[in-house]
């Protein structure tokens, strides 16, 4: 689908926040205000891309986060960046972009008019007023394809079904993987057209919804990461439901990844950024900001214990920060469900802001901070916020960030905690050596290791020993056709076993491949893989239970994921 692009001139009246804003909330003129009204009645229109001219930033993409500054443009600036302006320009029509729609002033229009004629690409400039031009672009906005905005889920807390949702980071996936012959579809995702692992387990559900974090903004991965600006994603926000393949009755979930910032002092992430991006990504729930009072995180990777003082401040800056959070989010008018996110020292100081937080106007609350904690602390909390939920006039929905905890289940379910998300059984699939995947009858299997000699990680593992890396590859070949045979019962297990352990030896110390013997021994003679109806191991055969490769590890973890699921209901 070819798409219309409209280029709107900065303003000088802007949102006075921190933070990286983007530019489509950051800019508070007429023309903005035009825009944000309309998206809060309709979805962003599959076949409009906005961009943005600025004396300060140049030609950019709307979503792209900005912060706030103070510089007007003139004609000379506007000369200036005339031939900057053609270099995005072209990015841009090579990208799908067809007629431009231009309801600049005088001023603006030489930092585009040239590249646009040179490129010969279509254009049409609003002339008159800005009462006309608002009209114009009034107009054009509701003659896209469009629909009405999705509204957010409506959900009641204590109602005694739980709600699981899966934690995203970029969990992307070759669709078209040739598991026998090890190889991609293409060689970039572009080419590949790679998908997210739910879409792909598809008709399976393998969750409620999705969490996402918004720490992605400070990465260059996943589907909310750092914008530069001149990419053909800051030009419209990626539909993520359909980026998840959620249906209906599957929720979108955002927090603020308040981990990512655990060593600064104040979160990263501003109160205005996350509703600007809640909103403009069309979430369902979004979580109000806070900052985790458990410690700082070593260079070694170890919890460096914070003072009395400082755990408090962090937890004084959370509530704080979900205030103004709700406040924002009504002076905005947002669709989304705040969700207030509370962090606490003791039970008691968790139950005291749950009645805070419903004074402030939440009707859904998340309790954080509860990852590093034993499991006897965890109740302890969470026995303590009900006894407070269940003295208001209605019970607040309640979902706890990163825990699942099976030994805690009965609890969760007694006390009617409505939702969590847990990373853990699709993380299990790499980071366990004897649990990586969960059988069809409730047992843990270990994967069979097959590291890829071409993976940097697995070549500096080498270079301790005398190893021929020619000869190891010839091994490694000879190990993933030994595999294939034996899903079609054309070997034997000891055959298989052998040489899977023989390739371990490279890469393992000898106490370690002894110990994986008996346990890949089982998984071969269990075959637990052809007593699972889901689409991965349908597809992949024994390749599911082989440790080896994003493609490979991710499906196993989501069909963990997936087993999960399905026992929680």
């Amino acid at each position: 689908m070819e798409k219309k692009l409209l280029i709107l001139g900065c303003s000088a009246t802007k949102l006075d926040a921190d933070g990286h804003i983007p530019a489509l909330d950051r800019y508070d003129g007429p023309m903005y205000r035009v825009l944000r009204k309309f998206l809060r009645e309709r979805e962003w229109p599959q076949d409009l891309s906005i961009g943005v001219l600025s004396a300060e930033h140049g030609l950019f993409g709307s979503l792209k986060g900005i912060e706030n500054y103070d510089r007007r443009m003139n004609r000379a600036i506007a000369a200036e960046k005339a031939h900057e302006c053609l270099a995005v320009l072209e990015k841009w029509r090579d990208g799908g972009h067809g007629a431009s729609y231009l309801p600049l002033g005088k001023d603006y229009l030489p930092a585009v008019q040239p590249g646009l004629d040179s490129l010969n690409i279509p254009h049409k400039t609003f002339n008159g007023g800005i009462g006309e031009k608002m009209s114009q672009v009034k107009t054009l906005l509701n003659a896209t394809s469009t629909i009405p905005r999705r509204k957010a889920a409506q959900v009641e807390g204590g109602t005694g079904q739980t709600n699981y949702f899966l934690p995203d980071w970029d969990d992307l996936l070759d669709p078209g993987f040739d598991f026998e012959n090890d190889s991609f579809s293409g060689p970039t995702r572009e080419e590949r057209s790679d998908e997210h692992c739910c879409r792909l387990m598809q008709p399976k559900r393998m969750s409620d919804g999705i969490l996402v974090s918004l720490a992605q903004q400070g990465t260059s991965r996943g589907p909310l990461r750092r914008l530069q600006g001149t990419e053909l994603g800051a030009l419209a926000p990626l539909p993520l439901r359909e980026h998840y393949g959620l249906t209906d009755t599957q929720h979108l979930f955002g927090d603020c990844g308040a981990f990512s910032y655990v060593n600064e002092e104040v979160p990263t992430i501003s109160i205005e950024q996350a509703v600007s991006l809640y909103e403009l990504y069309n979430f369902d729930f979004g979580t109000s900001v806070d900052h985790i009072p458990v410690g700082k995180i070593s260079r070694d990777g170890e919890l460096v214990t914070l003072s009395d003082e400082e755990r408090q401040n962090r937890v004084d800056i959370t509530r704080k920060y979900a205030k103004d959070f709700i406040d924002a989010v009504k002076k905005r008018k947002a669709q989304f469900n705040p969700v207030g996110a509370i962090q606490g020292i003791s039970p008691e100081q968790y139950a005291e802001s749950v009645l805070d937080y419903y004074e402030m106007g939440y009707r859904h609350i998340a309790l954080g901070g509860l990852v590093p904690l034993k499991d006897d602390v965890i109740e302890s909390v969470v026995r303590a916020v009900d006894a407070a939920a269940n003295t208001l006039k209605s019970r607040p929905w309640i979902h706890l960030f990163g825990v699942f905890r099976p030994n805690l289940q009965d609890v969760f379910r007694e006390l009617r905690i409505d939702s969590f998300d847990s990373a853990s059984y699709f993380r299990k699939a790499w980071l366990r050596s004897s649990q990586n995947y969960l059988g069809a009858n409730g047992e843990w299997y270990a994967a069979l290791r097959v590291p890829m000699t071409s993976d940097g990680r697995t070549r500096k593992r080498l270079m301790g020993e005398e190893a021929n890396i020619e000869e190891l590859e010839i091994e490694e070949q000879r190990v993933l056709r030994l595999l294939n045979q034996y899903e079609h019962y054309e070997v034997g297990l000891t055959e298989v076993l052998d040489a899977v352990l023989s390739y371990d030896r490279h890469l393992a110390r000898s106490s370690e491949t002894q110990s994986m013997c008996e346990r890949y021994r089982r998984t071969l003679e269990k075959r637990p893989w052809r007593n699972c109806d889901c689409p991965f191991c349908q597809e992949l055969g024994i390749h599911i239970l082989v440790f080896r490769g994003s493609n490979r590890n991710k499906r196993r973890g989501a069909h963990n994921t997936l087993m999960l699921y399905n026992s929680l209901s």
